[in-house]
């Protein structure tokens, strides 16, 4: 039998072309100390070889299901995932990022703890494409902080670290594909307006930055959606509308490493601000900010 037909916990994971990643994703979820869960995995009509790597996972561990077929999107992954789920609480995961081992037994005990409270996600650690740690980004952990902070287009929990009930997720319709990029924020927005969220201070997993995220690929779109999301909330809510969200401009793959170095050498990940403050110094040797942030990380602050 392929599913704990009485698992407490259901881990939903769409996946689309991330071959690169996604092992290691799947190895976190497996190696959890908490272990009563079915995990769901969708691959979204992936053109590389994810859907292989994820059919053998499935093959070694029978908590894992996996639905493949052609490629339909997020929104409709996650909420064909989240009809599948058995379990009364619901975890998030996405096939780049990797949680540390007690996520899933410190977020259930938490709402086990905390019946009032619906959703509750936890702090994260920057990561590079090769997992380098860059730098922690800290979430606001009380339901007013969080839902003030997304209201000004920031983000208030991050969507692969949250853990949630299946029943509060279900009476608001789960996810809405009409904010496409930002299915989240109205998600939580909505899971906020139905129940008590929360984040943890502990952080539990490891967030990848990379070229093909969404934040990269998509900003501007991003933005829009996300801004109509709370422009929507606020009217249900009676709240003030909120101010137009400020467009963050993408450079390229330096101006990542720019940003990644002195992020890294801020929060004493030295090796990793060493290694792109040498990038950035490669790729931009004429620039006086390259060589003073070289300088900076030399010296360590």
């Amino acid at each position: 039998m392929r599913v704990h037909d009485t698992a407490l916990l259901s881990v939903l994971m769409p996946v689309y072309d991330c071959d690169q990643f996604v092992q290691a994703a799947i190895d976190s979820i497996l190696n959890q100390t908490f272990r009563d869960f079915e995990f769901i995995i969708i691959d979204d009509g992936s053109k590389d070889r994810t859907a292989e790597i994820v059919e053998a996972a499935a093959a070694r561990d029978p908590r894992i299901r996996v639905i493949s077929r052609e490629n339909r999107g997020i929104v409709p992954s996650l909420n064909e995932a989240l009809e599948q789920a058995t379990g009364t609480l619901v975890a998030r995961m996405d096939g780049d990022d990797i949680s540390l081992p007690d996520r899933f037994s410190r977020q259930v005990a938490y709402l086990q703890a905390n019946p009032e409270c619906g959703l509750v996600g936890t702090q994260i650690m920057f990561m590079d494409p090769d997992g380098r740690p860059i730098a922690p980004m800290p979430n606001p952990l009380g339901h007013d902080e969080i839902v003030a902070r997304m209201m000004i287009g920031r983000e208030g929990i991050s969507h692969p670290t949250v853990l949630f009930r299946r029943e509060v997720a279900q009476s608001i319709n789960g996810y809405s594909d009409r904010f496409k990029h930002a299915e989240d924020i109205d998600f939580f927005l909505r899971m906020a307006e139905a129940t008590r969220v929360a984040n943890m201070p502990e952080l539990l997993l490891h967030y990848r930055q990379h070229p093909k995220s969404i934040g990269r690929t998509q900003s501007e779109a991003q933005a829009a959606a996300h801004y109509r999301a709370i422009c929507e909330a606020a009217s249900r809510t009676g709240a003030p509308m909120p101010k137009e969200i400020e467009r963050q401009a993408v450079g390229d793959a330096t101006d990542d490493h720019i940003r990644w170095a002195w992020w890294a050498l801020r929060s004493g990940q030295m090796p990793s601000a060493r290694f792109y403050a040498r990038k950035v110094l490669a790729a931009r040797p004429l620039s006086l900010d390259s060589w003073r942030l070289s300088f900076c990380v030399m010296r360590g602050r």
